[in-house]
């Protein structure tokens, strides 16, 4: 097992496999790979190298919190998702502060859209979206980039359909399919008319709403965690909730969910 992936939002790295405060190296993120992982002991610890704070370090974590690898084209995505959310401070770097308003710019301009996070009128989240997709490969080359997110979530809701798998993506109610790692969540924005669900994503394609790229389920505790750009004027998780048998809930203004179809599709 050479490969494994950080599977909690934060999960410490130790020189030996005791938890201790003497045996602390740094701590490794959400979707972070730790490379050379194999197990150290009946207890759970694993042996790893890792990268911290940009330089590599050999050590020990707890196998509770690690994953086996997706496919390929699924672990871009949650590549892509990674590195932005650590670009950002994971939510602590602020959109209209030095560097992160020309992050936010790169997203902007990667959608032919000359604005930056000091246009503190104009929401990015959907730049932000396209901008993860846009850095994840070939396979996604097909999404529908754009500065509104339902533009992407229409065209994937028809593209299923229409059948069409050449795109990444086709769109479900959330009772029709359950949710996995490297999937797009959508939530209607309450505070913008019309109240959007399904039906009208499906119709339509202009009305205010959000998406967040899922990057962890814990299906003990019922929560999907995803990231999303302009989420608390940052890139940061965001919660959403399971209902008993997996399926999104539709909770929290949740509405559709977006089905990674780039190996293949679930029809």
């Amino acid at each position: 097992m050479a490969t494994l992936i950080v599977d909690t939002p934060a999960l410490n790295f130790r020189s030996e496999p005791v938890v201790a405060s003497e045996t602390l190296i740094g701590t490794v993120y959400l979707g972070q790979r730790v490379t050379r992982a194999r197990p150290a002991d009946e207890e759970g610890w694993y042996q790893c190298n890792a990268v911290i704070e940009g330089e590599e370090v050999s050590g020990f974590v707890s196998g509770k919190f690690l994953r086996e690898r997706l496919s390929k084209n699924r672990e871009r995505l949650v590549a892509s998702v990674h590195d932005q959310w650590m670009r950002f401070k994971r939510g602590a770097g602020k959109e209209h502060h030095h560097p992160y308003a020309d992050y936010v710019g790169e997203m902007w301009q990667a959608i032919g859209i000359h604005l930056d996070g000091t246009d503190r009128d104009q929401p990015w989240s959907a730049a932000a979206i396209s901008f993860f997709v846009r850095k994840s490969g070939s396979k996604y080359r097909k999404f529908k980039f754009a500065a509104a997110h339902s533009k992407f979530v229409h065209h994937a809701i028809n593209a299923r359909f229409d059948k069409d798998d050449s795109v990444p993506f086709w769109g479900y109610r959330l009772d029709e399919i359950r949710p996995e790692i490297g999937d797009i969540i959508c939530r209607d924005n309450p505070s913008y008319a019309p109240e959007v669900d399904f039906e009208i994503a499906r119709h339509q394609n202009a009305y205010r709403s959000h998406t967040d790229v899922i990057m962890h389920i814990d299906r003990d505790a019922g929560k999907i965690y995803a990231i999303g750009g302009n989420v608390s004027h940052s890139v940061k998780i965001a919660m959403y909730d399971l209902t008993h048998g997996n399926y999104a809930a539709d909770t929290r203004h949740t509405f559709a969910l977006l089905k990674n179809i780039t190996d293949g599709t679930p029809d």
